[in-house]
C-alpha cells in the first residue's frame, strides 16, 4: 500500500463534487489520487453537510459520490494520540500569541504534521498562523 502524502481540506472535496469543479484541483488529484487521504475530520464536515441538506436530487447526487467516489478512493487519517499532543501544542502557542485559530483547523493542522503529510487547501490564509508555530505544509491546487 503507497503512503498518502496530500491530506485534503474540505474545499478540495466540495470542489470536486461540483457540477463543473475546477480543472485544475480535478488533474492534481486524479495525478496523485494513490497518495491523497482525507482527515477524519474533513470526512466528519462532509458528512454533516450532506445530512443537513434538504432531501432531493442534489442531497442523493453528493452523498452517492462521497460514498462511492469519496469513500472509496481515500484513505481517512484518524484524529489519534500524536496528533492529540500536536494539536494541544499548537493550540497553547497560538494563545500565547494571542492568535485565535478555530479548533477543526488545528485539528486537521495537527493530522498533518503527525503523519508527515502535506495539507491542501484553498484556504491558505486560514492556515498561515500555524505554519508560524509548527511544521505544517500547505499547497493550494487551485493556483
Amino acid at each position: 500500500m503507497v503512503r498518502p502524502y496530500y491530506l485534503l481540506d474540505t474545499n478540495m472535496i466540495s470542489e470536486i463534487v461540483k457540477p463543473n469543479p475546477d480543472k485544475c484541483v480535478c488533474s492534481k488529484i486524479s495525478e496523485y489520487e494513490k497518495f491523497i487521504a482525507l482527515p477524519s475530520t474533513i470526512w466528519t464536515e462532509l458528512l454533516f453537510g450532506v445530512n443537513s441538506m434538504p432531501n432531493g436530487k442534489r442531497k442523493d447526487f453528493i452523498f452517492k459520490k462521497l460514498v462511492d467516489d469519496i469513500q472509496s478512493t481515500f484513505e481517512i487519517i484518524q484524529y489519534d494520540n500524536h496528533a492529540a499532543w500536536i494539536q494541544a501544542d499548537i493550540r497553547s502557542r497560538l494563545q500565547e500569541k494571542g492568535t485565535p485559530v478555530d479548533f477543526p483547523d488545528t485539528q486537521i493542522a495537527s493530522i498533518a504534521v503527525a503523519n508527515c503529510m502535506i495539507l491542501v487547501t484553498r484556504n491558505t490564509k486560514h492556515f498561515e498562523p500555524i505554519q508560524k508555530v509548527s511544521p505544517l505544509m500547505v499547497k493550494n491546487w487551485f493556483e
